[in-house]
């Protein structure tokens, strides 16, 4: 989000240059820079003990592709509570453990994605209602079927180094 208003007094903002940041949008009133605001959130990366990675098609969207599990972090989560939080959410599976690998922008919906491992027991899913189905893959499977320089696709080549 880039604010063309300021969030707290609703006065039109000016640009002022700021330190080394540049031109940013300033509020006069509030005497305050405003900042581009962007969303966090984590991309799991969900493997079993036989490294297979669970991808999912939601409901939602472009219902063809598989992705991973992914959300938004809430207010005080970390990221692997986060990541954890998703995966038992969409999927019904419990993570044993959850760690950081990877991040990258979204620029075409302001997002942070932070890639996340999540190492899981293999079992049937409880899909939840965002989704259609959820189907285990081998790595090299995985990797070929999610969309070629998507940011899951990195991920998941990400993780098979740390894995394989």
């Amino acid at each position: 989000m880039r604010f063309e208003y300021c969030p707290f007094c609703g006065k039109k903002t000016i640009l002022k240059e700021i330190g080394d940041e540049g031109q940013i949008p300033y509020c006069e009133d509030c005497a305050r820079p405003l900042f581009d605001m962007f969303s966090t959130c984590v991309l799991n990366v969900v493997v079993n003990e036989d490294n297979e990675v669970l991808l999912i098609r939601q409901s939602y969207g472009d219902t063809s592709r598989y992705v991973g599990v992914a959300g938004f972090m809430k207010v005080g989560e970390t990221p692997e509570e986060a990541g954890a939080r998703e995966v038992l959410e969409e999927t019904g599976l419990t993570a044993e453990s959850v760690r950081y690998i990877d991040s990258a922008f979204y620029d075409g919906r302001d997002q942070l994605m932070l890639g996340l491992l999540a190492k899981v027991k293999k079992a049937d899913c409880d899909i939840s209602g965002e989704l259609l189905e959820a189907k285990w893959f081998t790595f090299d499977e995985a990797v070929k079927t999610v969309r070629e320089g998507s940011i899951i696709q990195r991920f998941i080549n990400r993780a098979k180094g740390e894995i394989v």
